[in-house]
């Protein structure tokens, strides 16, 4: 076939979408970056005890790496992908590629480099468009390309239900970095400001704006009060019209709708932070209790984990099924040695699940996205196993038809009645207002007891300690005040915020999150952790 000539001129459209799709992740990493030093900056003294600075001390790092280990990854495949898609267009036109960065025939410029011409590759190649069908085209890889779409839907309501309690700013910078650089290094950023925000940020969101945008922004879209839930139908619709996306998007792949679908679909994953701030507060219902929201919250995400989970069988059977002759190639194979060399004999041979495991070789683009699924599911595991969660929790939001612990929407004894603990080293408690826990099992029932125990304390029991109190203090003005006890009122408006777990880790919730991703994917797992770290508090 004779080469393509080369388009005289260059496109300026596709080099800015080239150009801004860098520039925003600048931003948005900068954004994050910010958000993560305030909240570290801001962080209340009863935050910097001993156990506290410990434990960020040691979970910080982690997180931290996964993050760094998720972009070098992404920067990795991309750069490989940039390099097979260059080679393919200049064999197209006839040509030469360089064939190293450095040295004869390189990149770098010297007197035997090789002439780059940038421009009109991205004039005349979609690279974005490229990679999408890529991974769409074909049942084996979409398998891996669906947990990443199905896992971004119950992120994005962790997102907006943990960013709206803690007051987390410029939540939707970490889902714009799940778009345009992976999934896992977001997640693995939003850990971190967990991490750094145990309890809600009041030094933003209680001062007034002075700018005047920040003024004609409250006119059109006042605050709501903290304990304000949107309809529950809102956020369904939206979840609805992102699963029909899904669906759609393999059938399309090699036509126009296909780009918007795949533009129109990242757009309605930001519909539950959009959601909550644009609607009218008649369309929602103000709580008397944070945990009154819970069991909203509860279905949301089992609804989520159920959907996930139909895709994902579906998925997998036509994975499984997809049998068709030479099923690994695509528009790049001829410059990929295992495709030429070695492929038809491994298609040959291997099982239907190693052809669909193995799809993560066909391409950089793959890969990428299949080393994005394998770190997220670490991470959600990690995560789990340092929050301690609850596992009934997470089959409460992974599981349908799963029983919900009513009990837990409901506030804590000691919020309504006041607490008798004045030890420093009682750590667990760690914050004034705090109104909730993290239990496990048999220790949450028995603890919640133990604690209605020392609230309903006999008459006796409360004059008796009374009058010890009265024989070591003989002078009147030495006695010490009468506990503190919130009004109701005041129960109500108080801030919520973690406690430090019983536990350092707890592995058997982290190996209930890895069973969940490897029998239901990464869709249904990460609506089970989330979903209990959205109810547990």
């Amino acid at each position: 076939m004779a080469p393509v000539p080369l388009e005289p001129e260059v496109k300026y459209l596709p080099l800015s979408l080239v150009a801004g799709h860098a520039l925003a992740v600048a931003i948005l990493g900068t954004t994050v970056a910010r958000s993560l030093f305030r909240s570290y900056q801001h962080l209340p003294p009863s935050q910097g005890t001993r156990a506290r600075l410990v434990r960020r001390s040691a979970l910080a790092p982690l997180f931290a790496s996964l993050a760094l280990i998720s972009l070098s990854l992404a920067s990795y495949w991309a750069l490989g992908y940039a390099k097979l898609s260059y080679r393919v267009w200049a064999d197209q036109r006839g040509v030469e590629a360089p064939v190293r960065f450095y040295g004869d025939h390189g990149v770098i410029p010297n007197e035997t480099a090789t002439q780059v011409f940038i421009g009109r590759w991205l004039s005349d190649t979609p690279i974005h468009l490229d990679a999408l069908e890529i991974i769409a085209e074909k049942a084996r890889r979409f398998w891996w390309g669906q947990q990443i779409e199905l896992a971004t839907v119950s992120w994005s309501l962790l997102l907006a239900v943990e960013g709206k309690r803690r007051r987390i700013p410029s939540v939707w910078a970490y889902l714009g970095l799940a778009h345009l650089v992976s999934l896992s290094f977001a997640q693995n950023l939003f850990y971190l400001a967990l991490l750094l925000t145990p309890a809600p940020t009041t030094t933003a969101d209680d001062r007034h704006p002075t700018s005047a945008l920040g003024r004609l922004r409250e006119r059109l879209l006042p605050v709501k009060s903290i304990n304000w839930t949107p309809h529950p139908a809102l956020l369904l619709a939206s979840f609805c019209f992102t699963y029909v996306l899904i669906y759609w998007a393999p059938s399309t792949t090699g036509t126009a709708t296909f780009a918007r679908i795949a533009i129109f679909g990242r757009l309605l994953t930001f519909g539950p932070i959009i959601i909550p701030a644009v609607v009218p507060a008649s369309w929602g219902t103000v709580y008397s209790d944070p945990h009154g929201a819970y069991g909203i919250f509860t279905e949301l995400f089992r609804f989520v984990s159920t959907a996930s989970f139909a895709f994902h069988v579906k998925g997998t059977a036509l994975a499984l099924l997809y049998n068709a002759p030479n099923a690994h190639y695509h528009r790049h194979s001829r410059f990929l040695p295992f495709d030429t060399e070695k492929r038809s004999t491994w298609e040959r041979t291997t099982t239907a699940l190693g052809k669909v495991l193995g799809s993560a070789s066909d391409h950089p683009v793959v890969a990428a996205v299949a080393w994005d699924v394998l770190l997220s599911g670490l991470s959600q595991g990690l995560w789990a196993a340092t929050r301690v969660l609850d596992v009934n929790d997470i089959l409460a939001a992974s599981t349908p038809f799963a029983p919900n612990d009513s009990s837990k929407a409901k506030p804590p004894p000691r919020l309504l009645g006041g607490s008798d603990k004045t030890k420093p080293e009682l750590e667990s408690s760690s914050h004034t207002n705090t109104v909730s826990t993290r239990r496990r099992g048999n220790q949450h029932a028995e603890k919640n007891k133990s604690a209605e125990m020392t609230i309903s304390e006999t008459p006796s029991s409360r004059s008796t300690r009374q009058g010890r109190t009265l024989k070591r203090t003989a002078n009147p003005e030495e006695a010490p005040e009468d506990a503190y006890e919130p009004s109701p009122a005041e129960s109500r408006t108080a801030v919520e915020g973690d406690e430090l777990p019983d536990e350092d880790m707890d592995w058997e919730s982290a190996a209930l999150a890895w069973g969940l991703t490897a029998l239901g994917g990464l869709g249904s797992s990460s609506a089970g952790v989330f979903g209990a770290e959205c109810t547990s508090r």
